[in-house]
């Protein structure tokens, strides 16, 4: 299996050679040296929704849950999901717990070669991808919904320790290491430890991944030797791609994943969570009830900013927007994401921070949080059987797939900074 995997990685990169052409596609996210992106110490969020489940032969209410994103200081932050009860369904129990709980120290360091990424959790989670999802990712397995039915946790809970190297020729190691606790009774282990490689060649995407990779159990953190395979093709605004993984005293898998366009119907999805379940039957929604921002966050709806940001605008008296003497200093980009696998159970959030410029931690800065609305961004099936070549073939591909899907939302957050009179050309 070994050496079939690296004559494959090796073919690959003899096709699709990098250099310095190759290098010069990569995107610089951060600038060079060490970098904590912060939306400012006390700021953040929060959001109240519940979920629903509902067939012709049913109607559940279920999921009612508080999630609240705080920064605390440079690359530190606090986040959290209280739910109401330990029920699939229904609310009429009120025994609050926490779905998500962590405090997260992370950090960035760019030279010319490539991008360390570093994060440390302390506390439960249910979503374990950093820095940022590849192809390959998108089919790994959500934590299920084995706790709702009475048995063990399903997340990942203690001290979650993450490094990911990627070089910009798109090779690159990635490893998790999980030291179990808060409830869960397991001896310390790696979640994830592997090499990859990634890269583009027009419109066509390739990813390769070698080393202990997780299995698909229901009780996480488990991880066995094999290789994961993934090529896809864009087109237009819409893509597909096809995985196969390989593990050892693991069945092999084969997987298809499509990541729609943008549009309304994908807006709406991604707005109520929706989805489509076979156990049981129906479709499962999850909304959004009351939302808020913290600190010196003002929530702006994209549509309403104007063209030139450069400076802080407000309403004048005659309703026409006026400059302010706050100016624009640093930026910070981010994505959301949020995933869920069995019975439509959303119960994860994560904020990516993908880059940041600027002063974005001073005291007294005006922080402007633009939000895109959320869409459905994928769906991804993924199935323990390879032989797909007749109709009896694909039935049973079908019957045994798992289908997580995942939900993105883009974000800006702008800081704006009060220009004291006299001071605007003092350094």
């Amino acid at each position: 299996m070994k050496k079939c995997f690296f004559f494959i990685l090796i073919l690959l990169l003899m096709i699709f050679p990098f250099g310095e052409k190759a290098l010069c596609r990569q995107k610089e996210i951060y600038e060079k040296g060490w970098c904590f992106p912060s939306i400012g110490k006390g700021n953040g969020f929060w959001g109240l929704s519940a979920g629903a489940h509902f067939w012709t032969d049913h109607l559940d209410f279920r999921n009612l849950q508080l999630l609240t994103d705080v920064d605390l200081g440079a690359g530190l932050r606090w986040h959290s999901i209280i739910r109401s009860n330990k029920e699939m369904n229904g609310l009429g129990e009120w025994a609050p717990r926490f779905d998500e709980a962590f405090i997260e120290k992370y950090g960035f360091y760019v030279d010319a070669n490539g991008t360390l990424s570093l994060s440390a959790k302390l506390g439960r989670s249910r979503y374990l991808r950093f820095p940022y999802p590849d192809a390959i990712a998108t089919f790994d397995q959500v934590p299920g919904i084995g706790d709702l039915k009475g048995g063990d946790e399903t997340g990942y809970s203690g001290l979650i320790l993450t490094a990911d190297y990627a070089h910009k020729c798109g090779l690159g190691v990635h490893a998790a290491w999980i030291d179990w606790g808060f409830g869960v009774d397991r001896s310390s282990n790696w979640a994830e430890r592997y090499i990859f490689y990634r890269n583009d060649s027009g419109l066509w995407h390739y990813e390769a991944r070698f080393g202990d990779l997780p299995i698909r159990e229901e009780v996480m953190g488990e991880t066995a030797q094999g290789f994961n395979l993934f090529v896809g093709r864009t087109f237009k605004n819409w893509s597909i791609g096809f995985l196969y993984e390989e593990l050892e005293d693991q069945p092999a898998y084969t997987g298809i994943v499509v990541r729609f366009a943008q549009g309304d119907k994908t807006k709406k999805m991604g707005e109520l969570a929706f989805d489509y379940t076979r156990a049981p039957r129906g479709h499962a929604v999850q909304i959004p009830l009351l939302s808020g921002t913290i600190g010196r966050v003002r929530r702006v709806d994209p549509t309403q900013e104007p063209l030139f940001k450069g400076v802080l605008m407000k309403p004048g008296e005659d309703g026409a927007l006026q400059a302010t003497d706050y100016v624009l200093v640093g930026e910070v980009e981010a994505e959301r994401i949020r995933t869920y696998w069995q019975n439509g159970q959303v119960r994860n959030f994560y904020e990516h921070r993908l880059s940041c410029w600027g002063d974005t931690q001073s005291p007294g800065l005006v922080v402007k949080m633009v939000e895109e609305p959320w869409y459905l961004e994928l769906e991804s099936l993924v199935s323990p059987h390879t032989d797909l070549w007749s109709w009896d073939d694909l039935k049973k591909w079908e019957e045994d797939r798992m289908g997580p899907a995942q939900l993105n939302q883009k974000v800006v957050y702008r800081f704006y900074k009060k220009v004291v009179p006299g001071l605007e050309n003092v350094h």
